[in-house]
């Protein structure tokens, strides 16, 4: 692994550390949009909707007075919670495509991958096929596919999520924050994540442009988040890295992701996030594709093979369950859905940015010849 940059001292950083050069290359995230978000316009709002689409809050339209615009802090996600413990769903995610299925005839926004599926919405229309997904495949391996399983590995220090804002004028309401996220293999301590504040996480140096440079410049950031009644609301498209055993790790690609969370003070100068919200689109093609690094007992789930079966069921889970378009702007078009929405809740502490390391490699366990796979197949 490659130790290349350290980050020294407190969790506050300077806006300069998030905000890339003009030439850098790196893509802004701050143009994705929600949705269900765009979707509350003045004809929504000027009457009771009975079938409302459940979005982030808003931006503010003016900050809180404050002495001190240029705060900032990191956090690792704590705790994630799909949804699902004791074989139930429970109401996480945001409506992604404008359209509550099912309520007072709300149609799919687009074509079933799999003839007779139907995808309705969870309450105020929240979209999270994808976590109803999960909750099938806990029927598979009750020990892997867990709410516990994941989370005890993320308390223990194992890997994380980071998020990093700066900018933060540290009131309620803040027009404008930058906030970016990085994927971490893990604290630096042999002892395991103290979860104090002083914890210093490693960072993936996929999540980076310049592994060797410094400042830090992430791949994925959004700089026209903001905070509004102290909910943090980020937008961006995204991979979760989440080993669900100590040598198997199953990788969620979100795109047009919406990140919330409340921001609580943590004390001396540090905030963590509660009541967090990870809300995204799942591409079918690379859901498959993230299967083949996983082993079910002592088969790799692969297409062919000992775990051939595994493979076969997944995958018509997987198609059943496509409720959304990958692309956002293609959603009611008639085309098939090629996509499952997805919600994850999560709690993020106070944690310290280390160095950045090589990435884990992920390599698939199936024959390399089986080319990549979706609901057309």
């Amino acid at each position: 692994m490659v130790g290349a940059v350290t980050w020294y001292g407190c969790s506050v950083y300077d806006s300069s550390l998030l905000l890339p050069a003009a030439d850098s290359g790196v893509k802004d995230s701050s143009s994705a949009t929600d949705a269900g978000t765009d979707a509350h316009d003045a004809s929504k709002e000027a009457a009771p909707n009975p079938c409302p689409d459940f979005g982030p809050p808003a931006a503010p339209s003016a900050d809180d007075p404050s002495n001190d615009g240029g705060q900032g802090f990191v956090v690792a996600v704590h705790t994630i919670d799909f949804g699902f413990d004791a074989g139930t769903l429970s109401t996480i995610g945001y409506d992604l495509d404008d359209i509550y299925t099912c309520c007072d005839g709300g149609a799919e926004s687009c074509k079933a991958a799999q003839a007779g599926a139907t995808h309705c919405d969870d309450v105020s229309g929240r979209d999270n096929s994808g976590g109803q997904l999960l909750a099938s495949l806990f029927i598979i391996d009750p020990s892997q596919f867990t709410t516990a399983t994941v989370s005890q590995r993320l308390q223990d220090g194992v890997y994380s999520i980071l998020l990093q804002v700066s900018d933060y004028n540290g009131t309620p309401n803040d027009t404008q924050v930058t906030a970016a996220l990085y994927g971490s293999d893990g604290v630096e301590s042999d002892a395991g994540a103290l979860w104090n504040g002083t914890d210093q996480w490693t960072v993936d140096e996929s999540f980076v442009v310049n592994p060797n440079g410094m400042p830090l410049v992430p791949t994925d950031f959004d700089t026209a988040a903001y905070v509004a009644d102290g909910t943090l609301v980020m937008h961006l498209s995204f991979p979760i890295s989440l080993g669900t055993t100590s040598t198997d790790t199953f990788t969620i690609n979100l795109t047009g992701g919406v990140i919330t969370g409340q921001v609580v003070s943590a004390g001396n100068g540090t905030f963590a996030l509660t009541g967090g919200n990870i809300s995204g689109r799942w591409n079918v093609s690379q859901l498959l594709n993230s299967l083949q690094t996983v082993t079910i007992g002592a088969n790799p789930i692969c297409p062919t093979g000992p775990g051939a079966s595994t493979y076969s069921f997944v995958k018509q889970e997987v198609c059943k369950y496509a409720d959304i378009m990958t692309a956002q702007s293609m959603d009611n078009s008639g085309a098939t859905c090629d996509a499952l929405s997805l919600g994850i809740g999560f709690t993020a502490d106070p944690a310290l940015l280390g160095t950045v390391q090589a990435a884990a490699v992920k390599t698939s366990l199936c024959d390399s010849d089986a080319g990549p796979d979706d609901c057309t197949h």
